[in-house]
């Protein structure tokens, strides 16, 4: 059994198949009394964690960037996840040359924002809808009813609930928090939110699970000293992993027929 020092530390778990995750859950619920429900919790991030809504974003930043004259490309994108809409456009506003049609419009973070959302709404339209990430929803779906789960998302509140209320899996959530909230005043990395989730589902937050897929996440999930931090990017079947997998076999499978 671990020690209580252990229970205390941070460890992140960088599971690169599910039995890594059994073993993280095995040993939580190890050091809690399970005829209390109250004595562990679940809290997941959302969009690439719990929905797969990452590329569907990317396309509305790219309109709205376009639109904008601010420069954003993907991989800063996915280096960024985590943070706020608002903030990101703080940072490529004060980035931008005072040529961009941002600038010599004079528009606030706010305002870029708002032209986001419209561009997400347009992306919606066209019938390009997030799906669940099934390697993670699943372990939601094991523990609902046994432990208090939550959602901590830097998303809007209502696209949040939206996706989760449209994939059939709102439901398996007691909380959901974010970061457009009064209760959250600092965004990832920022612990603000995975402890006003563990305090909604009434659970200490070193008794906690957390799931993320970006850096920003990790790092909060380790400031609200958190028993775990789970890497979903690590998963075998994680969305990117396969899309991976897939273009390497197609790229061998071009090779051999140059050849």
């Amino acid at each position: 059994m671990a020690t209580n020092e252990h229970k205390r530390s941070i460890t992140t778990v960088k599971c690169e198949a599910m039995e890594r995750l059994e073993e993280a859950m095995d040993a939580l619920c190890r050091n809690s009394n399970m005829d209390d429900p109250q004595q562990a919790g679940l809290v997941f991030d959302c969009d690439g964690t719990l929905l797969d809504t990452m590329p569907i974003y990317y396309e509305s930043w790219n309109r709205a960037c376009n639109e904008l004259d601010l420069n954003f490309p993907i991989d800063r994108f996915y280096s960024m996840a985590g943070a706020t809409v608002e903030s990101i456009f703080e940072m490529l506003l004060e980035e931008a040359d005072d040529t961009s049609r941002a600038r010599q419009r004079k528009l606030t973070a706010k305002d870029c924002e708002a032209i986001k959302r419209k561009h997400h709404h347009d992306v919606e339209s066209e019938g390009r809808l997030a799906g669940p990430i099934d390697v993670v929803v699943e372990i939601a779906k094991r523990f609902h009813g046994k432990l208090p789960l939550a959602v901590a998302s830097s998303g809007w509140r209502d696209h949040v609930i939206g996706g989760l209320e449209r994939n059939g899996i709102l439901h398996l959530f007691d909380a959901v928090v974010t970061a457009d909230e009064d209760e959250v005043k600092d965004p990832k990395p920022a612990p603000d939110i995975f402890l006003e989730a563990a305090r909604r589902i009434q659970v200490c937050p070193t008794k906690c699970v957390g799931f993320e897929d970006a850096d920003l996440g990790m790092e909060a999930i380790r400031r609200a000293r958190y028993a775990y931090a789970v890497d979903v990017r690590c998963f075998y079947e994680y969305p990117r992993n396969v899309e991976e997998r897939i273009r390497v076999e197609a790229e061998k499978n071009v090779e051999e027929r140059i050849r």
